[in-house]
């Protein structure tokens, strides 16, 4: 199994980086795969290596300091969720799964006269957009690819837009390409589609997979 390791650049931008075939390195200086501008951080620091069921991280400089959860660590293997400190810098592991342990809700709407449609989505990464991704959007304001929802569990939710025409809002707020926390309760809006973000529960065991979606408005005849 794979994993990410999530850090923050120089600009203060949270970055994703995969653990592939080779190992990862994290240094200050490349040629690491992580590449970290900070004091704290020796040349060549730690590695994240993959495993046959998980990750390992391992302290490759000698005299700068490593810990997990805050405990120092020399070699350990490595659980979902745990934050690696290189020195007093810090990053977090998550592991690479297709399917979240939790699920979100996402309530989507657009005109008043409108049915709202209530999707529940499982993947741990969901690429919202009008023709490609994990959810297609029948909006014109909406593009091909809009945006991505990172779920690695409570906490460790993220939403960024990949570069979209008309933009994405966080709550009223321009969205950019920077990842931002995405919190239960939140409400994103690309194009005139307004997307209400909710805890969707405990992912049930059937859900094994994850399966393309497409949203279709259409008017609410209750109404007239």
């Amino acid at each position: 199994m794979s994993g990410y390791f999530l850090w923050t650049d120089d600009q203060g931008r949270l970055d994703r980086s995969e653990i592939g075939e080779q190992p990862l390195t994290i240094g200050s200086r490349s040629p690491c795969g992580v590449v970290v501008d900070n004091d704290a951080v020796g040349p060549i620091h730690a590695a994240i290596e993959r495993e046959q069921n998980g990750c390992r991280l391992r302290r490759l400089s000698r005299v700068r300091t490593l810990s997990v959860n805050g405990r120092p660590a020399e070699e350990q293997r490595l659980s979902h969720g745990d934050k690696i400190a290189l020195g007093t810098y810090e990053g977090r592991f998550v592991s690479a799964v297709s399917v979240a342990s939790r699920m979100l809700r996402l309530v989507l709407t657009r005109e008043e006269g409108e049915i709202r449609v209530d999707l529940p989505v499982a993947g741990s990464i969901t690429v919202i957009g009008r023709l490609e991704g994990d959810v297609l959007v029948d909006d014109s304001g909406v593009s091909s690819r809009h945006l991505e929802i990172e779920n690695f569990g409570p906490g460790l939710r993220y939403v960024r837009d990949l570069g979209s025409t008309n933009g994405t809002e966080l709550n009223g707020k321009p969205l950019g390409s920077n990842r931002h926390p995405l919190e239960d309760g939140d409400v994103l809006a690309i194009g005139r589609v307004r997307i209400a973000v909710k805890d969707g529960g405990k992912t049930p065991d059937s859900v094994s997979g994850v399966v393309q979606r497409t949203v279709i408005f259409v008017p609410d005849t209750a109404r007239a």
